[in-house]
C-alpha cells in the first residue's frame, strides 16, 4: 500500500505530457536509431524549440525541463522501480535506460540537456530541422498540405477557399497560415524555401500565401 500511496502522492501528469515524455522520445529514437541519430543534436533541436518560441520558453523553459527529469529521477528511484508509473512513461523510460537503471538515466539526460542548454543555439545550416521539429514549427502549413494532396487545385484558391470556410472566425487560421510562411521566408531566404520539406512551398509558395491572407483580411476584416 505505501508503494501505491507514493506513486499517486506524485504529479502523474508530469510523466503523461510535458518536457519529461518529449525527451524521452527523443532518447528512445536516438537510442534505437543504431547510431544513425545523435542524442546530442537532438537534444540541440529540442533547445532550439522552445528558445525560438517565447510561449513555450515562457510555459516551462530548457531549465525548467531539466528540473522535470530531475524529479521524475528522484521519483523513480525513491520507489525503486518504474511499476505504478503511466504505462507509457514506464515504456519510454526503460527503452530509452537500456542497461541502465532509470533513476540513473534521467538523471544523466537532465544533466544532459543542462549542458547543451549552456551553448549557443545552433543554425539551421550548422544543424538541419529533423522532421519532428518542422511539425512543430510550421503546423499550419503541413495541414495545409495535407489539403493540398487531397484537393489539388492552385495554392492562392486553396487558403481562400478555407479562410472563408473559417469566416469569420478566421483570425487564428489566417495569423497562422501568415507567420508560418513568413517565419519560412526569414529561416530559409533561398528561391527553395522549404520545397525540401513542402514540395509547394518555395519563396514565391510562400509569399502566395501571405498576400493571398493580406487579400482576405483587407476585404472582410478592415
Amino acid at each position: 500500500m505505501r508503494e501505491v500511496r507514493d506513486v499517486q502522492a506524485t504529479p502523474v501528469s508530469l510523466f503523461s505530457d510535458g518536457p519529461v515524455p518529449r525527451l524521452l522520445d527523443l532518447a528512445v529514437s536516438a537510442q534505437e536509431s543504431g547510431g544513425e541519430i545523435s542524442l546530442d543534436d537532438e537534444i540541440r533541436r529540442y533547445i532550439r524549440l522552445v528558445r525560438g518560441d517565447w510561449v513555450a520558453d515562457w510555459n516551462c523553459s530548457v531549465h525548467a525541463a531539466s528540473g522535470a527529469l530531475e524529479f521524475a529521477a528522484d521519483s523513480v528511484e525513491r520507489l525503486g522501480s518504474l511499476d505504478g508509473f503511466p504505462s507509457a512513461f514506464r515504456e519510454k523510460a526503460a527503452r530509452a535506460a537500456g542497461d541502465m537503471d532509470p533513476a540513473e538515466y534521467l538523471r544523466t539526460l537532465a544533466g544532459l540537456v543542462r549542458i547543451m542548454d549552456r551553448e549557443s543555439v545552433r543554425e539551421y545550416t550548422e544543424l538541419p530541422m529533423a522532421g519532428w521539429e518542422f511539425l512543430r514549427i510550421f503546423p499550419y502549413l503541413f495541414g495545409l498540405d495535407a489539403i493540398l494532396m487531397d484537393e489539388g487545385g492552385p495554392l492562392a484558391d486553396s487558403v481562400r477557399e478555407r479562410l472563408a470556410n473559417e469566416h469569420p472566425y478566421c483570425q487564428e487560421l489566417a495569423a497562422g497560415y501568415a507567420t508560418e510562411a513568413q517565419r519560412a521566408l526569414v529561416l530559409f531566404p533561398g528561391a527553395d524555401g522549404l520545397r525540401a520539406r513542402l514540395s509547394w512551398a518555395t519563396r514565391d509558395g510562400l509569399r502566395v500565401i501571405i498576400d493571398t491572407v493580406n487579400d482576405h483580411m483587407q476585404r472582410e476584416h478592415s
